[in-house]
């Protein structure tokens, strides 16, 4: 059922195409006054369509490591102990349902290389307790490709966009990857530029809004409430201590320009220095058109087709939602279409990789969930992360041991990531964000 009038696709259109514009350009663009704009938004924002943008952090560039993990089930009942299973894990970063040959979930992790051998035992234990059969795991390269979803072609007339001419146009990309940036040193990284870092990529509701849009201004006055908030905590953890002992030195030591000044120095370091990407708007289709998630690991492709497949999709954007991957054994596509193009892009990916092993994972339901990025992870005497045996296994095994103990294996972890500024619970919640993925721009590759 479409429930938006014309205005309102041109609105999403804009704010697709130019996240990071303020309302009254984009109102220019199209024609409106500032007001009508704002107003529309906000109407949007109300009826749950737009939600707030977010941005995505780079994991390679603060020295982790992606992995894709493909988790076989044989049983439905399955699902629930593994979803909490997993959302224990701390470096933890999405997971999503899968259908189709077989099903399961695709869980992906960003974590130190140095915990793979902990990573390994904690996944083989999921085995060992029966909340999934089996699992593949593949480490990203890097090379990833995510883009949200166009209005441009969503049209009466689907066939404006020629997919398959689209595709064959990959043959004439450079076999050659691009370089990719070195990691930053952590131990240049302060706790200030380290809560940029979550909450730029991230949008909490938390009762403020603060997102990649946000102004300078609007951040520093955030962050001076979260100090005085923790100024009126009984505990802290040894994160936060660190924390607040950082925002102290900033917000006590400068007068309100210095203020202004080095915080903007430390925005430039985490936005502006390929710490974070993909800044994006957020919206929900199900109200107006129906869509459908289609991924696939493919495995054993030769690096020149790998580098031609990320080339293309890199380069010349396609107009609905597309995540790529680059795989050490392969490559991750998964894309969100409308189902005129379905069996289109199935033809495409059986026909070019009838040679190789395609694993079809069909999302579709609210079973699906990110993470954002997880603050506590870092040592800040080692100013690396995390790395040890408590943290990475033994810890985690006891909290699923003690939800099973009461009856609460249901419950997703929910307690982690995000501070909460009024004082409610413990200090550290998170906000889940979960997607719907027949209707919902958020299903991206992660």
């Amino acid at each position: 059922m479409d429930q938006l009038n014309i205005l309102d696709r041109k609105i999403l259109l804009v704010l697709q195409n130019y996240p990071l514009e303020s309302f009254s350009t984009l109102a220019e663009k199209l024609k409106i006054s500032p007001q009508t704009m704002i107003r529309r938004i906000n109407a949007l924002k109300e009826n749950n369509i737009l939600f707030m943008p977010v941005a995505t952090f780079i994991p390679e560039r603060i020295s982790l490591t992606r992995y894709f993990v493909t988790l076989n089930i044989s049983s439905l009942h399955q699902f629930t102990y593994l979803q909490m299973a997993l959302s224990e894990f701390n470096y933890i970063r999405s997971y999503n349902r899968f259908y189709g040959e077989n099903f399961g979930m695709l869980a992906v992790f960003d974590l130190p290389e140095e915990a793979k051998t902990q990573f390994i035992k904690y996944l083989n234990y999921l085995v060992e307790q029966e909340y999934c059969d089996s699992f593949i795991i593949d480490k990203a390269m890097g090379y990833r490709v995510t883009k949200p979803e166009s209005l441009t072609n969503y049209s009466k007339d689907p066939e404006l966009f020629n997919l398959i001419g689209y595709w064959q146009k990959r043959k004439e990309k450079s076999e050659e990857l691009p370089r990719l940036p070195s990691p930053v040193k952590l131990e240049s990284l302060e706790p200030m530029h380290m809560l940029l870092l979550r909450d730029l990529t991230n949008f909490a509701k938390n009762g403020v809004e603060i997102s990649i849009r946000s102004k300078q201004t609007d951040l520093i006055d955030h962050y001076k409430k979260y100090y005085m908030h923790l100024g009126k905590k009984i505990r802290m953890t040894d994160n936060e201590k660190y924390v607040y002992a950082n925002l102290s030195e900033f917000f006590d030591t400068r007068n309100a320009h210095n203020i202004k000044v080095d915080f903007g120095r430390k925005y430039y370091n985490v936005a502006r220095h390929s710490l974070i990407s993909n800044p994006r708007w957020t919206f929900s289709r199900k109200l107006f058109e129906q869509h459908v998630t289609r991924a696939f690991i493919i495995k054993n492709v030769p690096k020149n087709e790998k580098a031609q497949i990320f080339r293309l999709l890199h380069e010349e954007a396609l107009p609905f939602e597309t995540g790529f991957e680059l795989l050490n054994d392969g490559l991750f596509l998964r894309f969100a279409i409308p189902p005129y193009y379905d069996s289109k892009l199935n033809y495409i990916i059986w026909n070019t990789f009838k040679d190789y092993q395609v694993c079809s994972l069909d999302f579709f339901g609210k079973h699906g969930a990110w993470w954002p990025f997880y603050l506590e992870n870092y040592n800040w005497d080692t100013k690396y992360w995390k790395i040890d045996d408590d943290w990475t296994y033994n810890n985690v095994l006891t909290e699923i041991d003690n939800k099973l103990k009461t009856n609460n294996f249901g419950d997703i972890k929910l307690n982690k990531h995000i501070p909460i500024e009024n004082g409610n619970g413990n200090g550290n919640a998170s906000y889940l964000h979960e997607h719907i993925s027949n209707g919902n721009s958020t299903v991206s590759a992660p």
